[in-house]
């Protein structure tokens, strides 16, 4: 559905490949381009990417079609290597511009390796006022109190319900801000028994481990601190989560996104099919109904509602349940800053948000909502992604440990998994567990520490 960053950190590369690509910039936009088009020559953009093709099939391709007059050099690890030296990279290729995962902008916004933007945003005022205000309040946060960079899009989640099932077995309905505590609460008013390829479901969700990182990352919790290499996994907060997620799974009112033999994606999710009150998604979950309506056989459609969440406990206008995308910025030492705010502005404009929403094109894929807020998509209004306000602490913490070892989340997903099913098994308690994923995960920074 996306590209993860994270899932790539690790694999570096100090060869680099330069590939151009025609893209461009056109008339009626920034005065230096203007004046660039009028003699004809070409203006050339220095890109850094991790990878030429993805840049091209995600940004290049289409900047050509609308600024002709701009050539793109991209600059990139070679294979499929990520960047995890940005200040050394930079002082080597001279970008004007580069993406940036949260955890990258935050650093060089720190060292004051980015150019502000406000100065660039009243010059040529820029509308700004129909972007998503949460997402450009957190990263002037990361800035340090400016702002640095603009993302094009950030995967927001929300909480949709199918409100027939609500009214049916007369459960009052989800609300904004809602904590994952809640949602699991309201979730177990639903039925709980039944054959699965028929029954209701309170919720759509995976339980035990899985449904921890997902408590975890809304709450902002970390299971090891990246600069000590301690683990952090047995706070109150932490076993909150375990508790909360055990007691789910023991509920039988989570889906544990089963699938059906035989069946379509579409025909084996329960939620889809109007079996499971209540998912938190992204907005591919609402391209998802559409599709059922044209290609499921006897489809029954049902009446959705959305609401904001799941929130953060500790900040009902707040959550870390968002997957942070690239930010793009532009090296405070750039030789063609005008051409790099063009591209920025494209990406993150009306122009481009027409064309990613657009219906039957191959950007047909809508993983994330654009930052250009729209007042609807398939029919739906999208008010319950744009309301709450992002928190990359998370996500910048995940990227600190991944450049650590890239195993290290995988480990204590592992040792989750082994000691919550311990605890529904009914062979330990949670107490005990929770010690246990203490001891192991500590074990397991260790080892990080010891190799470093």
């Amino acid at each position: 559905m996306k590209h993860n960053l994270l899932q790539k950190v690790m694999l570096t590369s100090l060869s680099v490949m330069v590939i151009g690509t025609s893209a461009g910039l056109g008339t009626g936009k920034q005065a230096s381009a203007q004046s660039v088009n009028q003699t004809g020559t070409k203006d050339t953009l220095k890109v850094l990417y991790w990878n030429a093709e993805d840049f091209n099939r995600r940004y290049g391709d289409q900047f050509n079609k609308s600024y002709p007059d701009t050539n793109i050099e991209v600059f990139a690890p070679t294979g499929t290597g990520s960047i995890t030296d940005y200040n050394s990279a930079i002082e080597k290729y001279s970008p004007d511009l580069v993406m940036l995962p949260p955890y990258h902008y935050q650093q060089l916004s720190k060292d004051n390796k980015l150019t502000e933007l406000e100065p660039l945003i009243k010059r040529d005022q820029y509308d700004t006022t129909t972007l998503y205000p949460g997402l450009l309040d957190e990263l002037k946060e990361q800035g340090g109190g400016k702002l640095y960079g603009l993302s094009p899009k950030t995967e927001s989640y929300a909480l949709l319900y199918n409100a027939d099932l609500f009214k049916k077995h007369n459960v009052e309905i989800p609300s904004d801000a809602m904590t994952w505590e809640e949602i699991l609460k309201l979730a177990k008013k639903f039925p709980a028994k039944g054959d699965k390829s028929t029954r209701i479901w309170g919720l759509s969700a995976s339980g035990s481990g899985n449904l921890v990182m997902d408590i975890a990352r809304t709450e902002g919790l970390t299971y090891i601190d990246p600069d000590t290499l301690k683990a952090t996994a047995n706070t109150a907060a932490w076993k909150n989560a375990y508790r909360l997620s055990v007691e789910a799974t023991e509920s039988g009112v989570l889906d544990e996104r089963i699938t059906l033999s035989g069946k379509s994606y579409l025909e084996s999710s329960p939620f889809i099919m109007g079996r499971s009150a209540m998912i938190v998604a992204s907005i591919s979950q609402l391209q998802s109904l559409q599709k059922a309506k044209k290609n499921v056989k006897n489809y029954k459609p049902f009446k959705l509602g959305m609401v904001t969440g799941p929130a953060d406990s500790k900040d009902r206008k707040s959550t870390g349940y968002v997957f942070g995308s690239e930010i793009l910025a532009i090296p405070s030492g750039a030789s063609n800053r005008d051409a790099a705010w063009d591209f920025i502005k494209y990406f993150n404009g009306d122009e481009y948000a027409n064309v990613y929403y657009k219906p039957n094109t191959s950007n047909n894929s809508i993983g994330a909502p654009l930052s250009r807020m729209i007042k609807e998509y398939s029919g739906y209004k999208l008010d319950a992604f744009y309301t709450l306000q992002p928190n990359f602490n998370s996500t910048i913490t995940s990227y600190a440990l991944m450049n650590k070892s890239a195993d290290l989340e995988l480990d204590f997903r592992s040792i989750l998994s082994e000691e919550l099913t311990q605890v529904v098994n009914g062979k330990t308690t949670l107490d005990k567990a929770a010690a246990a994923i203490q001891s192991s995960t500590q074990a397991v920074a260790d080892k990080v520490a010891k190799a470093q």
